[in-house]
């Protein structure tokens, strides 16, 4: 469902792009840079506790990729989280945004076991710090921090994505290969 959701999110993003060549989200269901801020927030509040009581199976079933690593493509939300030119603009210009925003990515890397800033392993994983085959979660994380320019978090986590894929973890999601993202 979400990858029939997605290839008519496609459509609909170029059809978006051709009416609105100024790359800013004017779609109805956008929710709008204060309510991904805030959901962001939140969420990212909520990673800090997971993460400070050892939880990071929590990282690997609960859903919050769309505010977490908002991407200029549409989702099961349609719309709603996608990000263009002119909100990426005003969320990098926001210093508290962009620091939560990055500290959100160091944790979800976390918990699959990945320091992003090392770009290696985390020393001495507690359980549940390990790749759980969301290969999807991967490939919006790695995305979004590319679209956002921060090219040492994008180099961190297409090392990370490189050696799952080397080991041969499979990188498709609904028939989609998203294995070409880190090459």
């Amino acid at each position: 469902m979400i990858g029939r959701l997605f290839l008519r999110g496609c459509d609909k993003i170029n059809k978006v792009k051709r009416e609105n060549p100024v790359k800013n989200n004017t779609d109805p269901s956008f929710a709008g840079l204060d309510l991904l801020k805030k959901t962001h927030l939140t969420q990212i509040e909520q990673f800090e506790s997971w993460a400070a009581q050892n939880e990071w199976e929590r990282f690997h079933y609960s859903h919050y990729d769309w505010w977490v690593f908002p991407i200029d493509q549409p989702s099961a939300y349609g719309f709603k989280w996608v990000v263009y030119e002119q909100e990426i603009t005003s969320l990098l210009g926001d210093p508290l945004f962009m620091q939560k925003y990055l500290r959100g990515v160091e944790l979800v890397a976390a918990s699959w076991g990945w320091h992003l800033a090392a770009r290696t392993f985390v020393a001495n994983p507690q359980p549940g710090q390990s790749w759980h085959n969301w290969p999807i979660r991967l490939y919006k994380a790695a995305q979004s921090v590319k679209l956002f320019g921060l090219d040492d978090a994008f180099e961190s986590l297409q090392d990370y994505a490189q050696y799952l894929i080397n080991k041969g973890e499979s990188f498709l999601y609904n028939g989609r290969e998203l294995s070409g993202l880190f090459k």
